[in-house]
């Protein structure tokens, strides 16, 4: 080789591979679920509800204050968060907020700017529950979980009862797409019924004050998850006199399949074998 190559050579920028074009959502949060090594999602029962009734009789926990705007993206943007930050210490989910952006669908018919804004103010309701603390990290931020019952205080993953109450979501309410599927009243009673054992009796008008949810929620959330056989229900009729008929109609619920709480414990026994990442291979153009 001259020396006249040899500098050429030097000198010559290298040809850069073009940029491949965004992953679907799928894969992407496929991706960033298997980085927790974990099967499901442990929620305690203080985000539904206090450990004592407030001043007012009720006891109605952080998920009531999520539902204030009347949809889903608060609480979404909750168990996301969750599911990535909670699965070891120091209990904080780091990504770019394009891929929160992305996972939550706020891209889809929408401008970046106007996607991004909305993850921003979303996640600002959540830092004013006390339900995370933002760190910013270069140009990414860092969501570091805070106790589920909004008091500020540090996170810790709950193992034992000694941790507080807790019940489990299983990955599969992700990547199953049931975060999309279910409307907000059947997401609220989802979270409630994976909180109770099998064949729970709830008086629809006991959600208000236990949950802070209506009457109306409780039923359309409750029926909507019986129509996707989540649930199950069986009715009986118990002798009354409190009754004009006499008798008196008492509902039971029981959590089925994925939910069903025997299937979520043993998944939550086990850690979620490593993910290999979806490479991709450009195509090369015939000489």
């Amino acid at each position: 080789m001259t020396t006249t190559t040899a500098t050429a050579n030097a000198t010559t920028p290298r040809k850069r591979s073009p940029v491949p074009p965004p992953p679907a959502r799928e894969a992407l949060l496929q991706d960033m679920l298997s980085q927790t090594a974990r099967h499901g999602v442990p929620i305690r029962r203080r985000l539904l509800q206090t450990d004592a009734p407030n001043s007012s009789g009720g006891r109605a926990g952080p998920l009531a204050a999520m539902l204030s705007a009347r949809d889903s993206s608060t609480l979404d943007a909750y168990l996301l968060i969750q599911a990535m930050a909670s699965s070891s210490s120091p209990y904080r989910a780091s990504y770019f907020s394009n891929s929160w952006v992305r996972l939550m669908r706020f891209d889809r018919g929408a401008e970046p700017a106007a996607a991004s804004s909305r993850w921003s103010k979303v996640v600002t309701r959540l830092e004013k529950l006390q339900l995370i603390k933002r760190q910013r990290t270069g140009n990414i931020m860092n969501y570091l979980l805070l106790d589920e019952a909004g008091n500020g205080q540090p996170y810790e993953r709950p193992t034992k009862l000694v941790h507080g109450r807790w019940f489990s979501i299983p990955h599969q309410y992700w990547l199953d797409g049931w975060d999309a599927k279910l409307t907000t009243a059947e997401k609220v009673v989802l979270l409630i019924a994976l909180d109770q054992p099998d064949g729970f009796q709830i008086a629809h008008e006991r959600f208000s004050d236990w949950y802070g949810i209506s009457k109306s929620t409780a039923k359309r959330g409750l029926n909507g998850l019986i129509g996707h056989g989540i649930l199950t229900v069986r009715n009986d009729f118990y002798v009354s006199g409190r009754s004009p008929t006499g008798w008196v109609e008492i509902r039971s619920y029981t959590t089925q399949g994925i939910w069903a709480k025997a299937a979520r414990d043993e998944a939550m026994k086990t850690k979620a074998k490593k993910h290999v990442p979806l490479a991709f291979v450009p195509e090369v153009a015939d000489p």
